[in-house]
Protein backbone atom coordinates (compact mmCIF):
# COMPACT_ATOMS: atom_id res chain seq x y z
CA UNK A 1 0.00 0.00 0.00
CA UNK A 2 1.42 2.96 -1.07
CA UNK A 3 2.25 5.97 2.37
CA UNK A 4 0.71 9.02 0.23
CA UNK A 5 -2.70 8.70 -0.90
CA UNK A 6 -4.49 11.98 -2.78
CA UNK A 7 -7.41 13.77 -0.77
CA UNK A 8 -10.64 12.86 -3.20
CA UNK A 9 -13.03 16.26 -2.39
CA UNK A 10 -16.16 15.95 -0.50
CA UNK A 11 -19.77 17.01 -1.40
CA UNK A 12 -21.13 19.95 0.10
CA UNK A 13 -24.43 17.70 0.66
CA UNK A 14 -22.27 14.98 2.55
CA UNK A 15 -20.57 17.61 4.94
CA UNK A 16 -23.58 18.67 5.75
CA UNK A 17 -25.07 15.09 6.60
CA UNK A 18 -22.67 14.41 8.20
CA UNK A 19 -22.72 17.33 10.49
CA UNK A 20 -25.98 16.24 11.67
CA UNK A 21 -25.03 12.89 12.57
CA UNK A 22 -22.58 14.56 14.40
CA UNK A 23 -25.45 16.84 15.94
CA UNK A 24 -26.74 13.60 16.86
CA UNK A 25 -24.17 11.67 18.56
CA UNK A 26 -23.14 15.21 19.99
CA UNK A 27 -26.63 14.80 21.98
CA UNK A 28 -26.16 11.46 23.24
CA UNK A 29 -22.77 12.10 24.39
CA UNK A 30 -23.83 15.34 26.12
CA UNK A 31 -26.89 13.56 28.04
CA UNK A 32 -24.44 10.78 29.15
CA UNK A 33 -22.32 13.63 30.67
CA UNK A 34 -24.81 16.31 31.70
CA UNK A 35 -27.03 13.81 33.56
CA UNK A 36 -23.98 12.86 36.02
CA UNK A 37 -24.11 16.28 36.91
CA UNK A 38 -27.56 16.13 38.23
CA UNK A 39 -27.72 12.69 40.23
CA UNK A 40 -27.24 14.99 43.18
CA UNK A 41 -30.12 16.79 42.51
CA UNK A 42 -32.34 13.46 41.63
CA UNK A 43 -31.05 11.99 44.42
CA UNK A 44 -32.72 14.97 46.75
CA UNK A 45 -35.47 15.61 44.93
CA UNK A 46 -37.26 11.73 44.04
CA UNK A 47 -35.67 10.39 48.05
CA UNK A 48 -33.48 7.78 47.19
CA UNK A 49 -30.34 6.83 48.07
CA UNK A 50 -26.89 7.72 46.14
CA UNK A 51 -26.84 4.15 45.21
CA UNK A 52 -30.31 3.60 43.77
CA UNK A 53 -29.74 6.86 41.72
CA UNK A 54 -26.25 5.71 40.05
CA UNK A 55 -28.98 3.34 37.81
CA UNK A 56 -29.88 6.20 36.41
CA UNK A 57 -26.63 6.59 34.52
CA UNK A 58 -25.87 2.39 34.93
CA UNK A 59 -29.23 1.83 32.93
CA UNK A 60 -28.02 4.45 29.85
CA UNK A 61 -24.93 2.55 29.10
CA UNK A 62 -26.44 -0.97 29.66
CA UNK A 63 -29.25 0.21 27.27
CA UNK A 64 -26.27 1.35 25.15
CA UNK A 65 -24.97 -2.12 25.24
CA UNK A 66 -28.29 -3.74 24.35
CA UNK A 67 -28.94 -1.93 21.68
CA UNK A 68 -25.64 -2.34 19.74
CA UNK A 69 -25.93 -6.09 18.43
CA UNK A 70 -29.44 -5.44 16.58
CA UNK A 71 -28.49 -2.14 14.80
CA UNK A 72 -26.90 -4.34 11.76
CA UNK A 73 -30.19 -6.29 11.07
CA UNK A 74 -32.20 -3.18 11.50
CA UNK A 75 -30.48 -1.24 9.04
CA UNK A 76 -31.10 -3.87 6.36
CA UNK A 77 -34.40 -3.74 7.10
CA UNK A 78 -35.31 -0.07 7.31
CA UNK A 79 -32.23 2.11 5.52
CA UNK A 80 -29.45 3.12 7.61
CA UNK A 81 -30.79 6.96 7.20
CA UNK A 82 -34.44 5.87 7.99
CA UNK A 83 -33.11 3.95 11.23
CA UNK A 84 -31.46 6.77 12.34
CA UNK A 85 -34.38 9.00 12.32
CA UNK A 86 -36.52 6.90 13.98
CA UNK A 87 -33.72 6.10 17.02
CA UNK A 88 -33.67 10.13 17.31
CA UNK A 89 -37.47 10.61 17.27
CA UNK A 90 -37.27 7.83 20.04
CA UNK A 91 -34.57 9.35 21.67
CA UNK A 92 -36.57 12.59 22.14
CA UNK A 93 -39.77 10.81 23.25
CA UNK A 94 -37.59 9.53 26.03
CA UNK A 95 -36.53 12.65 27.01
CA UNK A 96 -39.66 13.79 27.81
CA UNK A 97 -40.55 11.24 29.13
CA UNK A 98 -37.24 11.29 31.93
CA UNK A 99 -37.97 14.45 32.30
CA UNK A 100 -42.09 13.93 33.45
CA UNK A 101 -41.14 10.69 35.52
CA UNK A 102 -42.79 10.57 38.73
CA UNK A 103 -40.36 8.67 40.79
CA UNK A 104 -36.58 6.93 40.38
CA UNK A 105 -37.92 3.32 39.25
CA UNK A 106 -39.45 5.15 36.09
CA UNK A 107 -36.58 7.29 35.56
CA UNK A 108 -33.94 4.45 35.11
CA UNK A 109 -36.56 2.21 33.00
CA UNK A 110 -37.01 5.14 30.52
CA UNK A 111 -33.44 5.63 30.59
CA UNK A 112 -32.45 2.08 29.94
CA UNK A 113 -34.87 2.57 26.68
CA UNK A 114 -33.07 5.88 26.17
CA UNK A 115 -29.66 4.42 26.20
CA UNK A 116 -30.97 1.50 23.19
CA UNK A 117 -32.05 4.67 21.22
CA UNK A 118 -28.32 6.07 21.39
CA UNK A 119 -26.89 3.18 20.76
CA UNK A 120 -28.85 3.03 17.25
CA UNK A 121 -27.78 6.17 16.50
CA UNK A 122 -24.07 6.27 17.05
CA UNK A 123 -23.80 3.28 14.41
CA UNK A 124 -26.51 3.64 12.04
CA UNK A 125 -25.07 7.24 12.08
CA UNK A 126 -21.62 5.62 11.25
CA UNK A 127 -22.86 3.53 8.84
CA UNK A 128 -24.89 6.83 7.08
CA UNK A 129 -21.85 8.43 7.07
CA UNK A 130 -19.31 5.25 5.72
CA UNK A 131 -22.28 4.68 2.48
CA UNK A 132 -22.34 8.49 1.54
CA UNK A 133 -18.88 8.87 1.08
CA UNK A 134 -17.17 6.11 0.24
CA UNK A 135 -13.49 4.73 2.02
CA UNK A 136 -11.48 7.19 0.30
CA UNK A 137 -12.92 10.16 2.51
CA UNK A 138 -14.06 8.34 5.49
CA UNK A 139 -11.05 9.47 7.47
CA UNK A 140 -11.90 13.18 7.05
CA UNK A 141 -16.54 13.36 8.10
CA UNK A 142 -15.44 10.63 10.82
CA UNK A 143 -12.94 13.33 12.17
CA UNK A 144 -15.67 15.95 12.12
CA UNK A 145 -18.12 13.36 13.58
CA UNK A 146 -15.60 12.63 16.60
CA UNK A 147 -14.65 16.57 17.07
CA UNK A 148 -18.70 17.45 17.40
CA UNK A 149 -18.99 14.29 19.52
CA UNK A 150 -16.22 14.93 21.73
CA UNK A 151 -17.13 18.39 22.69
CA UNK A 152 -20.03 16.97 24.41
CA UNK A 153 -18.28 15.62 27.94
CA UNK A 154 -16.75 19.01 27.55
CA UNK A 155 -19.40 21.09 27.75
CA UNK A 156 -22.12 18.61 29.19
CA UNK A 157 -21.19 19.49 32.55
CA UNK A 158 -20.88 23.25 32.37
CA UNK A 159 -24.08 23.65 30.96
CA UNK A 160 -25.66 21.02 33.60
CA UNK A 161 -24.32 23.03 36.12
CA UNK A 162 -25.11 25.86 34.92
CA UNK A 163 -28.82 25.36 34.14
CA UNK A 164 -29.61 23.13 38.04
CA UNK A 165 -28.18 26.72 39.72
CA UNK A 166 -31.82 27.93 38.06
CA UNK A 167 -33.81 25.11 37.25
CA UNK A 168 -34.76 21.73 38.66
CA UNK A 169 -33.01 18.36 37.33
CA UNK A 170 -36.23 17.74 34.39
CA UNK A 171 -34.32 20.71 32.64
CA UNK A 172 -31.24 18.29 31.72
CA UNK A 173 -33.95 16.16 29.76
CA UNK A 174 -35.86 19.40 28.25
CA UNK A 175 -32.49 20.37 26.84
CA UNK A 176 -32.47 17.88 24.05
CA UNK A 177 -35.31 19.09 22.38
CA UNK A 178 -34.33 21.85 20.50
CA UNK A 179 -31.32 20.33 19.42
CA UNK A 180 -32.99 17.02 18.90
CA UNK A 181 -35.57 18.86 17.03
CA UNK A 182 -33.21 20.80 15.12
CA UNK A 183 -30.91 17.34 14.03
CA UNK A 184 -34.48 15.88 12.65
CA UNK A 185 -35.82 18.43 10.67
CA UNK A 186 -32.21 18.64 8.89
CA UNK A 187 -31.67 14.82 8.53
CA UNK A 188 -35.44 15.30 6.85
CA UNK A 189 -33.69 16.94 3.81
CA UNK A 190 -30.23 16.21 4.00
CA UNK A 191 -29.69 12.30 5.15
CA UNK A 192 -30.03 9.88 2.77
CA UNK A 193 -32.62 7.02 3.72
CA UNK A 194 -31.22 3.95 2.22
CA UNK A 195 -32.26 1.35 0.76
CA UNK A 196 -34.98 -1.04 2.15
CA UNK A 197 -33.86 -4.87 1.88
CA UNK A 198 -35.65 -8.01 3.97
CA UNK A 199 -32.56 -9.58 5.47
CA UNK A 200 -32.31 -12.87 6.59
CA UNK A 201 -34.00 -14.59 9.61
CA UNK A 202 -33.33 -12.84 13.61
CA UNK A 203 -30.61 -14.76 14.91
CA UNK A 204 -32.44 -14.87 18.35
CA UNK A 205 -30.37 -17.40 19.86
CA UNK A 206 -27.19 -15.47 19.32
CA UNK A 207 -29.34 -12.21 20.20
CA UNK A 208 -30.35 -13.31 23.56
CA UNK A 209 -26.98 -14.52 24.09
CA UNK A 210 -25.26 -10.98 23.24
CA UNK A 211 -28.16 -8.98 24.74
CA UNK A 212 -27.63 -10.74 27.96
CA UNK A 213 -23.66 -11.44 27.97
CA UNK A 214 -22.68 -7.63 26.71
CA UNK A 215 -24.61 -5.89 29.25
CA UNK A 216 -23.80 -7.98 32.28
CA UNK A 217 -19.78 -8.18 31.11
CA UNK A 218 -19.74 -4.26 31.39
CA UNK A 219 -21.50 -4.07 34.06
CA UNK A 220 -20.05 -6.78 36.24
CA UNK A 221 -16.35 -5.70 35.04
CA UNK A 222 -17.14 -1.97 35.78
CA UNK A 223 -18.20 -2.68 39.15
CA UNK A 224 -15.78 -5.09 40.00
CA UNK A 225 -13.64 -3.07 42.65
CA UNK A 226 -16.72 -2.68 45.11
CA UNK A 227 -16.67 -5.47 47.53
CA UNK A 228 -19.16 -8.52 47.26
CA UNK A 229 -19.35 -11.65 45.15
CA UNK A 230 -22.48 -10.58 42.85
CA UNK A 231 -20.04 -8.41 40.30
CA UNK A 232 -18.15 -11.37 39.92
CA UNK A 233 -21.11 -13.66 39.39
CA UNK A 234 -22.05 -11.52 36.94
CA UNK A 235 -18.94 -11.12 34.96
CA UNK A 236 -18.91 -15.23 34.38
CA UNK A 237 -21.98 -14.69 33.48
CA UNK A 238 -21.74 -12.28 30.93
CA UNK A 239 -18.58 -14.33 29.83
CA UNK A 240 -19.87 -17.12 29.36
CA UNK A 241 -23.40 -15.97 27.73
CA UNK A 242 -20.58 -14.09 24.85
CA UNK A 243 -18.64 -17.18 24.59
CA UNK A 244 -21.79 -18.98 23.73
CA UNK A 245 -22.88 -16.13 21.68
CA UNK A 246 -19.40 -16.49 19.55
CA UNK A 247 -19.54 -20.15 19.35
CA UNK A 248 -22.72 -19.96 17.89
CA UNK A 249 -22.19 -17.23 15.32
CA UNK A 250 -19.43 -18.74 14.21
CA UNK A 251 -21.90 -21.72 12.92
CA UNK A 252 -24.78 -20.17 11.44
CA UNK A 253 -25.14 -18.72 8.03
CA UNK A 254 -26.72 -15.15 9.02
CA UNK A 255 -25.82 -14.80 12.53
CA UNK A 256 -27.01 -11.49 13.92
CA UNK A 257 -23.13 -10.09 14.45
CA UNK A 258 -20.68 -10.81 11.56
CA UNK A 259 -18.04 -12.02 13.73
CA UNK A 260 -15.86 -13.93 10.51
CA UNK A 261 -15.16 -10.03 9.64
CA UNK A 262 -12.64 -10.68 12.72
CA UNK A 263 -10.46 -13.03 10.85
CA UNK A 264 -9.61 -10.61 8.26
CA UNK A 265 -5.89 -8.89 8.87
CA UNK A 266 -7.11 -5.02 9.24
CA UNK A 267 -10.85 -5.59 10.56
CA UNK A 268 -8.75 -8.01 13.13
CA UNK A 269 -5.96 -5.81 13.68
CA UNK A 270 -8.69 -2.67 13.57
CA UNK A 271 -10.65 -4.46 16.53
CA UNK A 272 -7.41 -4.98 18.43
CA UNK A 273 -6.53 -1.60 18.23
CA UNK A 274 -10.06 -0.59 19.25
CA UNK A 275 -10.13 -2.75 22.09
CA UNK A 276 -7.06 -1.80 23.78
CA UNK A 277 -6.65 2.00 22.85
CA UNK A 278 -10.47 2.06 24.54
CA UNK A 279 -9.01 0.02 27.62
CA UNK A 280 -6.31 2.49 28.17
CA UNK A 281 -8.14 5.51 27.20
CA UNK A 282 -11.51 4.39 30.30
CA UNK A 283 -8.92 3.41 32.38
CA UNK A 284 -7.37 6.44 32.58
CA UNK A 285 -10.64 8.38 32.57
CA UNK A 286 -11.10 6.77 36.03
CA UNK A 287 -7.88 7.05 37.31
CA UNK A 288 -7.11 10.66 36.45
CA UNK A 289 -9.64 12.57 38.40
CA UNK A 290 -8.62 10.32 41.47
CA UNK A 291 -4.80 11.21 40.96
CA UNK A 292 -5.84 14.63 41.22
CA UNK A 293 -7.82 14.54 43.97
CA UNK A 294 -6.06 12.10 46.39
CA UNK A 295 -2.26 11.88 45.32
CA UNK A 296 -2.27 16.23 44.48
CA UNK A 297 -4.73 17.46 47.18
CA UNK A 298 -6.91 19.09 44.47
CA UNK A 299 -10.77 19.58 44.81
CA UNK A 300 -13.25 17.86 42.33
CA UNK A 301 -14.14 21.05 40.73
CA UNK A 302 -10.48 21.51 40.16
CA UNK A 303 -9.64 18.41 38.95
CA UNK A 304 -11.99 18.44 36.83
CA UNK A 305 -10.89 21.84 35.45
CA UNK A 306 -7.31 20.62 35.65
CA UNK A 307 -8.45 17.67 33.03
CA UNK A 308 -10.11 20.24 30.60
CA UNK A 309 -6.87 20.71 28.49
CA UNK A 310 -5.98 16.88 27.82
CA UNK A 311 -9.85 16.41 26.48
CA UNK A 312 -9.92 19.12 24.43
CA UNK A 313 -6.75 18.28 23.08
CA UNK A 314 -8.35 15.45 22.06
CA UNK A 315 -11.15 16.67 20.56
CA UNK A 316 -9.00 19.06 18.57
CA UNK A 317 -6.86 16.20 17.23
CA UNK A 318 -9.39 13.77 16.41
CA UNK A 319 -10.28 16.12 13.56
CA UNK A 320 -6.84 16.35 12.26
CA UNK A 321 -6.60 12.21 12.60
CA UNK A 322 -9.59 12.46 10.06
CA UNK A 323 -7.65 14.31 7.79
CA UNK A 324 -4.07 12.27 8.40
CA UNK A 325 -6.35 9.13 7.95
CA UNK A 326 -7.08 10.16 4.29
CA UNK A 327 -3.97 10.81 3.36
CA UNK A 328 -1.34 8.28 4.87
CA UNK A 329 -4.03 4.95 6.09
CA UNK A 330 -5.45 4.36 9.88
CA UNK A 331 -2.86 1.76 10.64
CA UNK A 332 0.32 4.84 10.31
CA UNK A 333 -1.93 7.62 12.25
CA UNK A 334 -3.02 4.73 15.29
CA UNK A 335 0.42 3.63 15.29
CA UNK A 336 1.84 7.46 16.06
CA UNK A 337 -1.03 7.91 18.11
CA UNK A 338 -0.33 5.17 20.70
CA UNK A 339 3.01 5.95 20.52
CA UNK A 340 2.74 9.72 21.73
CA UNK A 341 -0.17 7.86 24.63
CA UNK A 342 2.60 5.70 25.60
CA UNK A 343 5.49 8.12 25.78
CA UNK A 344 3.58 10.27 28.27
CA UNK A 345 2.15 7.50 30.00
CA UNK A 346 5.49 6.19 30.95
CA UNK A 347 6.79 9.08 33.56
CA UNK A 348 3.11 9.22 35.48
CA UNK A 349 4.24 7.19 38.22
CA UNK A 350 6.96 9.21 38.72
CA UNK A 351 4.76 12.64 39.37
CA UNK A 352 3.29 13.64 42.96
CA UNK A 353 2.60 17.04 44.78
CA UNK A 354 6.18 18.75 44.36
CA UNK A 355 5.57 18.34 40.57
CA UNK A 356 5.01 21.81 38.79
CA UNK A 357 1.59 21.79 37.78
CA UNK A 358 2.58 23.46 34.13
CA UNK A 359 4.69 20.01 33.22
CA UNK A 360 1.46 17.73 34.31
CA UNK A 361 -0.51 19.94 31.88
CA UNK A 362 1.91 19.51 29.52
CA UNK A 363 2.26 15.73 29.66
CA UNK A 364 -1.60 15.31 30.05
CA UNK A 365 -1.95 17.78 26.73
CA UNK A 366 0.74 15.42 24.74
CA UNK A 367 -1.43 12.55 26.13
CA UNK A 368 -4.77 14.04 24.68
CA UNK A 369 -3.61 14.57 21.50
CA UNK A 370 -2.25 11.05 21.18
CA UNK A 371 -5.78 10.06 22.26
CA UNK A 372 -7.06 11.35 19.18
CA UNK A 373 -4.73 10.09 16.64
CA UNK A 374 -5.30 6.38 18.36
CA UNK A 375 -9.24 5.71 18.09
CA UNK A 376 -10.92 7.08 15.25
CA UNK A 377 -7.97 6.31 12.68
CA UNK A 378 -8.23 2.37 13.85
CA UNK A 379 -12.40 2.56 13.85
CA UNK A 380 -12.08 4.01 10.09
CA UNK A 381 -9.82 1.81 8.76
CA UNK A 382 -11.99 -1.08 10.39
CA UNK A 383 -15.00 0.46 8.16
CA UNK A 384 -13.22 0.94 5.30
CA UNK A 385 -12.01 -2.82 5.09
CA UNK A 386 -15.53 -4.13 4.35
CA UNK A 387 -17.71 -4.06 1.84
CA UNK A 388 -21.10 -2.11 1.92
CA UNK A 389 -23.27 -4.87 3.31
CA UNK A 390 -21.06 -5.61 5.65
CA UNK A 391 -20.73 -1.75 6.96
CA UNK A 392 -23.36 -2.09 9.55
CA UNK A 393 -21.67 -4.96 11.19
CA UNK A 394 -18.05 -3.30 11.10
CA UNK A 395 -19.51 -0.33 13.31
CA UNK A 396 -21.48 -2.49 15.60
CA UNK A 397 -18.37 -4.35 16.40
CA UNK A 398 -16.11 -1.23 16.75
CA UNK A 399 -18.62 0.11 19.24
CA UNK A 400 -18.98 -3.14 21.65
CA UNK A 401 -15.39 -3.95 21.20
CA UNK A 402 -14.50 -0.32 22.42
CA UNK A 403 -17.28 -0.51 25.38
CA UNK A 404 -15.62 -4.06 26.50
CA UNK A 405 -12.13 -2.71 26.31
CA UNK A 406 -13.19 0.51 28.33
CA UNK A 407 -15.05 -1.95 31.15
CA UNK A 408 -11.33 -4.01 31.10
CA UNK A 409 -9.44 -1.33 31.66
CA UNK A 410 -11.23 0.71 33.81
CA UNK A 411 -11.85 -2.82 36.03
CA UNK A 412 -7.91 -3.46 36.37
CA UNK A 413 -6.96 0.01 36.88
CA UNK A 414 -9.39 0.49 39.73
CA UNK A 415 -8.56 -3.46 40.94
CA UNK A 416 -4.77 -2.50 41.78
CA UNK A 417 -5.37 1.24 42.66
CA UNK A 418 -7.44 0.24 45.32
CA UNK A 419 -5.10 -2.66 46.64
CA UNK A 420 -2.22 -0.34 46.00
CA UNK A 421 -3.44 2.31 48.52
CA UNK A 422 -3.82 0.01 51.50
CA UNK A 423 -0.16 0.67 51.17
CA UNK A 424 -0.15 4.57 50.30
CA UNK A 425 -1.37 6.77 47.72
CA UNK A 426 1.97 6.74 45.95
CA UNK A 427 1.74 3.09 45.23
CA UNK A 428 -1.49 2.57 44.75
CA UNK A 429 -1.10 4.99 41.93
CA UNK A 430 2.36 3.87 40.99
CA UNK A 431 0.60 0.61 40.55
CA UNK A 432 -1.88 2.18 38.82
CA UNK A 433 0.03 3.41 36.20
CA UNK A 434 1.99 0.80 35.84
CA UNK A 435 -0.99 -1.22 34.60
CA UNK A 436 -2.24 1.95 32.46
CA UNK A 437 1.52 1.90 31.08
CA UNK A 438 1.14 -1.59 30.18
CA UNK A 439 -2.15 -1.55 28.14
CA UNK A 440 -0.66 1.73 26.20
CA UNK A 441 2.22 -0.58 25.05
CA UNK A 442 -0.26 -3.59 24.16
CA UNK A 443 -2.37 -1.05 22.20
CA UNK A 444 0.90 0.11 20.48
CA UNK A 445 1.97 -3.26 19.71
CA UNK A 446 -2.17 -4.04 18.18
CA UNK A 447 -1.62 -0.80 15.90
CA UNK A 448 1.90 -1.19 14.48
CA UNK A 449 -0.27 -5.05 13.33
CA UNK A 450 -2.86 -2.54 11.56
CA UNK A 451 -0.36 -0.76 10.00
CA UNK A 452 1.61 -3.96 8.48
CA UNK A 453 -2.00 -5.21 8.00
CA UNK A 454 -2.65 -2.39 5.68
CA UNK A 455 0.74 -1.90 3.98
CA UNK A 456 0.32 -5.46 2.97
CA UNK A 457 -3.36 -5.03 1.71
CA UNK A 458 -3.23 -5.95 -1.94
CA UNK A 459 -5.79 -3.00 -2.80
CA UNK A 460 -4.79 0.95 -2.59
CA UNK A 461 -6.67 2.85 0.08
CA UNK A 462 -9.87 0.57 0.87
CA UNK A 463 -7.87 -2.51 2.33
CA UNK A 464 -10.18 -4.97 0.85
CA UNK A 465 -13.45 -2.55 0.30
CA UNK A 466 -15.01 -2.31 -2.58
CA UNK A 467 -17.72 0.06 -2.04
CA UNK A 468 -17.98 3.34 -3.38
CA UNK A 469 -19.94 6.79 -2.45
CA UNK A 470 -23.74 6.51 -1.89
CA UNK A 471 -23.39 2.78 -1.78
CA UNK A 472 -26.56 1.35 0.62
CA UNK A 473 -26.85 -1.53 2.34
Amino acid sequence: MSDLRTLAPIPRTVWIASGVMALGGFLGNMDGSIVAVGLESMRLSLGVTLVEIQWVATAYLLGLSVALPLTPWLVRRLGAGRLWLAALAAFLLTSVACALAPDAGTLIGVRAVQGMTAGIMVTAGQTVIGLAVGPERLGRTMGTLGLVVGLAPVIGPSVGGLLLAHFSWPVLFWLNLPIGLAAFGLALRYVPRGERQQPPPVDWFGLVMVSLGLPLLVYGLTELGTPGSLNIVLTAIGAVALALFTWWSLRVTHPVLQLRLAARPVMGASLATVLLAGAGMFGAVLLLPLWFQVRLGAGPAEAGVLLAPMGLATTVFVLLAGRLTDRYGGGTVALTGSVVVLASTVPLPWLGPDTPMVLIQALLVVRGAGLGLSILPASTAAYASVDADELGHATALVNIVLRVGGAVGGALCVIVLSRGLTVDAATGFGWAFGVLGALCVLGTVAAGWLRRAERSSTVDVTAGSTWEPGANP
